[in-house]
């Protein structure tokens, strides 16, 4: 007996490819939890990004508008139209197949739209742009335009880096923004507490370290610097018209204000066993320690002289002057992993530049009112 079979025409079998996927998109939200990083920043999308059949699926407009494409959509066709420059993309919803600039490309997941979004093939849209594209599959985390390099930084720690709402501000940032500049490189600054920034650089979360880390041989052991930029050191503060030659050992047998906890009161500390008539006054805050001096409450103080030269930057009209020269200083670098050597060249190039052509001292008149005497 004859029996009649069924015939599979084109447009069934678009069909039927079409449900399948459409069976399997619950599936691939529930279990997958991808992750978008554009340009180098981690980015969060009205349509969650998803594995279909082995490939990430993103919302093509929000990616797109990212990567500095226009998007527009065509009814007529049910097409998505990406265009950037010489680049341009044509990606049919429910097709596996798309033009991209010129020509015509099988795709092995077709368009979709997912909750009033058209969701495309990460890696088609990134071919189509001509940017770079990657995928960690241990973090589940799609990567896509020029990755950036990531700055670990405690932003607590004014004039060297803080915030002021979503604004960040200080020596490093702008340093940093520089060496964007010089290097070419994209950098993101990630906030992370002091004591996390060195386990976090080892373990590669982050690229390097820009937070007034001082460079000493312990260090020097498990992580690399670049070139000292800066130098965490002492000066001795007193008021305006105070000689402007004197060293600590001219305050052997005065009052010397200093921060309780700091490396001034060790200094401080060793004068006076060696001059117990020199008086040590302690205070919590560098803010006491300025008042003291105004004051009168002490003949001087010995405070760091970033702090300082920060403070009287802000307060021009202050009493108080910096004399001396500085002293007891620990150079400051960037920190990258130890076997970085190309990013630390690259970094030492940068620093090199900066200074070299003025830029650097414009950073360092705008936050400390003049170069750093050390450097």
């Amino acid at each position: 007996m004859f029996r009649k079979g069924f015939v599979f025409t084109p447009a069934t079998m678009a069909l039927v490819a079409l449900f399948t996927l459409f069976l399997y998109l619950p599936a691939a939200n529930a279990q997958q939890n991808v992750e978008l990083r554009v340009e180098g920043s981690i980015m969060e999308t009205d349509s969650a990004p998803f594995i279909a059949v082995y490939r990430v699926m993103v919302p093509v407009r929000e990616i797109a508008n990212a990567l500095g494409a226009d998007v527009s959509w065509n009814e007529e066709k049910r097409a998505v139209e990406v265009a950037q420059g010489e680049y341009h993309l044509t990606l049919f919803i429910g097709e596996r197949h798309a033009s991209v600039n010129g020509k015509d490309v099988q795709l092995e997941v077709a368009p979709v739209i997912v909750k009033g979004r058209a969701m495309v093939p990460a890696r088609v849209l990134a071919d189509g742009l001509q940017v770079p594209i990657s995928w960690d599959c241990e973090t589940q985390v799609v990567s896509l335009g020029k990755s950036a390099l990531v700055a670990g930084s405690s932003l607590d720690f004014p004039p060297f880096e803080y915030k002021e709402g979503s604004e960040l501000l200080g020596f490093e940032i702008d340093l940093i923004e520089a060496i964007e500049e010089v290097s070419g490189e994209n950098i993101i600054v990630q906030d992370i507490s002091f004591d996390a920034l060195i386990p976090s650089l080892r373990s590669g979360k982050i690229d390097m370290i820009i937070s007034g880390l001082t460079i000493f041989e312990q260090r020097k052991e498990v992580i690399a610097f670049t070139t000292p930029y800066f130098a965490w050191d002492e000066i001795i503060l007193s008021t305006k018209g105070s000689p402007g030659d004197i060293t600590l050992k001219d305050l052997a047998g005065k009052k010397i204000a200093v921060q309780g906890g700091s490396h001034a009161q060790e200094l401080v500390n060793a004068l006076v066993e060696e001059h117990p008539a020199t008086q040590l006054s302690l205070y919590e805050t560098l803010e006491e320690v300025w008042g003291a001096v105004e004051k009168g409450q002490t003949d001087a103080a010995v405070v760091p002289y970033p702090l300082a030269a920060y403070y009287l930057t802000k307060h021009p009209d202050s009493s108080l002057q910096m004399v001396g020269d500085s002293f007891a200083g620990q150079p400051i670098g960037i920190a990258v992993q130890k076997d970085d050597q190309e990013l630390l060249e690259k970094l030492n190039k940068s620093l090199e530049t900066i200074m070299e052509n003025g830029t650097y001292d414009r950073i360092c008149e705008k936050w400390f009112g003049a170069k750093h005497p050390a450097l």
